[in-house]
């Protein structure tokens, strides 16, 4: 790639001092588009607000002032091309790099340069660079996503707790503070924690779970992920998390005494009434609760 051979081969495209040979080189490359996209995208830039003329003015006012004895003026074409690289500059700098958050509660669709959808659920971060995309197809992901990938090479999610490698597939990954889980739906995916020096590759059915820093392996008969449907199902999980994940699609808090919430809970809660999810929970646990009458507090009681 032109970025990797020559890294001033934009400063001096900009500049107009590329050879023949090296201009229809360039734009014929990958990256001659890239650069495009941005031009285009930089006449939507707002923040900072450049006036050209008042920029013109400071930039003559401060040479004239350190150097009185010589001025010597840019031609208008170097001068044009180095506003061009230093709006260029700023721009990378402010926009190099696109997130995407959800609140409690929140739910959101993501489509990638490359066509890949995400489905965000609630309390999740993803990141990905901005521009170069064919270069590095990697995303951060904090919290849970639904990935639906279009075929192809080098799509990567690195997480906290590991990376997953896919070519062309469906899956889930859940990362949260306390708990990594991965569901494969569709292909082919590989997850790798070098930390840990472990390694599964994952088809069609299998998941992977990270308890304690063991890697357990199960199978799911899952077309999509239930969080997609409006709930959220738990098989043995500890009670913890469940009342995390409470947490993080209510916008809640609790209070409870440590002993009382050391079971395991299997089963399903809804995402969109709070009483019934509650009940779902606490009720076949023996747990009582009280909600407060903002309804962002519950306190868990021994029966």
């Amino acid at each position: 790639m032109f970025e990797e051979r020559d890294d001033t081969i934009m400063a001096r495209w900009l500049a107009g001092e590329l050879t023949e040979s090296e201009r229809k080189a360039f734009e014929a490359s990958s990256e001659y588009a890239e650069y495009q996209r941005l031009e285009q995208g930089l006449t939507a830039f707002q923040k900072p607000d450049f006036d050209k003329e008042v920029l013109r003015g400071k930039l003559w006012a401060a040479i004239e002032k350190q150097q009185k004895t010589k001025v010597i003026r840019l031609k208008p074409w170097y001068y044009a091309a180095g506003i061009a690289a230093s709006i260029l500059l700023i721009a990378g700098l402010f926009f190099s790099q696109v997130s995407y958050s959800t609140v409690e509660g929140q739910k959101m669709s993501v489509v990638l340069p490359d066509g890949t959808e995400v489905a965000l659920n609630a309390m999740s971060t993803l990141k990905h660079r901005r521009f170069f995309w064919t270069n590095n197809k990697e995303v951060d992901l904090k919290g849970e996503g639904f990935f639906k990938v279009t075929k192809g090479e080098g799509f990567k999610v690195r997480t906290e707790s590991g990376t997953v490698s896919v070519l062309g597939t469906e899956f889930n990954i859940r990362s949260r503070p306390t708990s990594f889980v991965l569901y494969c739906y569709e292909g082919k995916v590989l997850y790798e924690n070098e930390r840990e020096q472990q390694r599964a590759y994952l088809n069609v059915g299998d998941a992977v779970e990270l308890k304690d820093n063991i890697l357990l392996e199960f199978k799911h008969s899952d077309s999509k992920p239930p969080w997609q449907e409006g709930r959220s199902s738990f098989s043995n999980a500890e009670l913890l998390l469940v009342i995390e994940e409470l947490e993080y699609q209510y916008g809640i808090s609790f209070s409870y005494e440590p002993a009382l919430v050391q079971g395991h809970f299997t089963g399903v809660f809804v995402h969109d009434d709070l009483e019934l999810a509650l009940k779902s929970v606490f009720v076949p646990m023996g747990i009582s609760y009280e909600l407060s009458n903002d309804k962002k507090k519950v306190t868990l009681n021994a029966p």
